[in-house]
């Protein structure tokens, strides 16, 4: 088997990428609609008092936001540095009390965690994107968390979105490297080596996929989307949208969820949602 997963590679990331992490689903249009896309999830399927495992949760976007919806959470991350900036965001924003605790750990072994301990497990940002080979591992350790009938939410990095979204890079490291390399990325889905100078390396998912994978689970897919699909490569005119008619942003988010959730357009942004029931 070829190895990709690197634990500690992901956690050095996360720990240097810091802050970033917290501005980035509000620094570009594109990155707001994400959000948009990922809160409509959160809305739809978490409930007040609802038990939630958020696992992967960055430092804290959507832990708030499962605050607000009334949830108690414990708060799991790879990162010790992305764990640290959830607490202070939560605390921050006024919500550390739907906080149960906080957890460094990694999705392919919860075994902190009894099985059936959530009503509710939220994997979202794409940590399932950065465990390789050991996705099977990852999925069956979300779903054992979750209590039966409780549902999974994810998302996941795309590899046809994310290859439109960054074509004209894309095409420069052919240039650069060889048209070998870059097919072999297009075909396995996964970014890791010299074409990920950055060290994000992680594997990007077709929705055929995804789909075939979760279907192999002992889960029901409920509901599936992209997290952006109109945004992408239109930031100049969504500036300026969101800059002077406040009325057509909101006309045009609609506009978003309606469209992303066309099973035609679920491959066609950078992360791809999906939601699953444990069964």
């Amino acid at each position: 088997m070829n190895i990709k997963y690197d634990a500690g590679h992901i956690k050095q990331f996360y720990d240097q990428y810091g802050e970033r992490e917290w501005e980035r689903l509000e620094s570009t249009p594109e990155n707001k609609v994400n959000f948009h896309v990922h809160k409509y999830f959160l809305n739809r399927y978490i409930n007040k008092g609802d038990r939630v495992l958020e696992a992967g949760a960055g430092p804290g976007r959507f832990t708030i936001e499962l605050a607000k919806l009334g949830a108690s959470i414990t708060v799991g991350d790879i990162s010790p540095k992305q764990l640290e900036l959830n607490r202070l965001k939560v605390h921050e924003s006024g919500y550390g009390d739907y906080v149960e605790s906080w957890d460094e750990l990694d999705i392919v072994d919860l075994s902190k965690y009894e099985s059936s301990s959530f009503d509710k497990v939220v994997c979202f940002g794409g940590a399932l994107s950065y465990v390789f080979e050991k996705k099977d591992d990852a999925i069956k350790e979300l779903l054992r968390v979750t209590k039966p009938d409780g549902y999974v939410l994810i998302s996941v990095m795309s590899l046809l979105g994310a290859t439109k979204r960054f074509l004209p890079e894309i095409l420069k490291l052919t240039q650069r490297h060889g048209i070998e390399l870059i097919e072999n990325v297009n075909q396995s889905g996964d970014l890791y080596g010299q074409l990920a100078p950055s060290g994000h390396f992680c594997h990007m998912f077709r929705w055929s996929e995804l789909e075939s994978f979760l279907k192999q689970q002992v889960c029901e897919i409920i509901d599936a989307a992209a997290a952006n699909f109109l945004s992408l490569n239109n930031e100049e005119i969504l500036n300026e949208v969101i800059i002077n008619d406040s009325t057509l942003w909101e006309q045009y988010l609609q506009w978003e969820l309606e469209f992303c959730r066309e099973p035609g357009a679920i491959d066609g942004g950078t992360h791809m949602i999906a939601v699953i029931k444990r069964i």
